[in-house]
């Protein structure tokens, strides 16, 4: 008896015309996955150009094992998911459980140890995985739970994945899209109950870290407390902020009262999307859209 019920629900999807699941093998497909949604979008290689995306908000689901649950769920009814011929299968692991550690420095056989010293690790039920950034020089070791990896491999079992952590996504989108300036800039990624803090000055990147906040006067003390650890003003510096926030909502309007200058950011320039996805909010979907950049 399948006691597993349903804890998801379609909150957006977007489909271009021209888009025919038989068109696979010249198509990338990219999942972003975190403990509160499940998001798909198809990138068209031969046009660079998105041409689907799906949003799954998960409901009262508050452990790893229920996001593979509903994700195996997901699956049984989605036949972007039972497709196994695209041309590349990559996915942003959104969780807490991540260090950047200098490539000079990195050794494969002691990545447990590099991210055992920022978070606890359970070898019966995490998988730690890298992923290289060349432009930094740096490695991104991250841990996933080992039944969200599973499920995943179960659902492409003859493909080779390719598991990057979202803080990469951010990162590489942010750098291609960063003024070379003497500047320092901050820039903010916005998840419900998580913040990603970035911030990039003339050698690259200097910052970045996870915060989790339960409130408003959470989140801004978090982007307030790193602005001043890194020198920066509240009062002179602009911002710029992506994902699951809205002009009319508490965290916008705390942001509003304490920074200066707050820009709404955009997708990633040098891409193509359907015209279906001009009505959304620019700053949504970032760190899916973002997964194009990650080789």
């Amino acid at each position: 008896m399948n006691t597993i019920n349903t804890h998801y629900r379609l909150s957006h999807q977007i489909q271009d015309e021209a888009f025919i699941l038989s068109q696979a093998a010249k198509c990338n497909l990219y999942l972003s996955i975190s403990q509160k949604s499940i998001r798909l979008a198809v990138m068209d290689t031969e046009r660079n150009k998105f041409v689907v995306l799906e949003d799954y908000e998960l409901i009262t689901v508050f452990t790893p094992m229920q996001v593979a649950e509903q994700l195996r769920l997901i699956a049984q009814e989605n036949p972007l998911l039972q497709e196994q011929k695209w041309n590349t299968i990559r996915l942003a692991i959104s969780n807490i459980h991540f260090t950047l550690v200098p490539e000079t420095l990195y050794d494969p056989a002691h990545q447990h140890d590099y991210l055992r010293l920022h978070s606890d690790l359970n070898p019966l039920q995490d998988v730690v995985l890298a992923y290289r950034h060349n432009s930094l020089e740096a490695i991104n070791i991250f841990s996933l739970d080992a039944s969200t990896y599973q499920a995943l491999e179960a659902l492409f079992p003859e493909r080779q994945l390719q598991f990057v952590h979202q803080t990469s996504t951010l990162i590489r989108s942010v750098l291609h899209l960063a003024p070379r300036t003497n500047l320092r800039s901050m820039y903010v990624f916005v998840e419900r109950n998580y913040v990603t803090l970035l911030v990039v000055g003339p050698s690259g990147l200097e910052f970045c870290n996870i915060f989790h906040y339960l409130s408003p006067e959470d989140f801004i003390y978090y982007i307030i407390f790193v602005m001043q650890e890194q020198k920066m003003n509240p009062e002179q510096e602009t911002i710029m902020v992506w994902g699951d926030i809205t002009h009319d909502s508490s965290l916008f309007n705390i942001l509003q009262k304490y920074i200066r200058q707050i820009k709404l950011g955009k997708k990633p320039s040098d891409l193509e999307y359907s015209y279906k996805f001009h009505d959304m909010f620019e700053h949504r979907y970032f760190e899916l859209y973002s997964l194009h950049l990650c080789e």
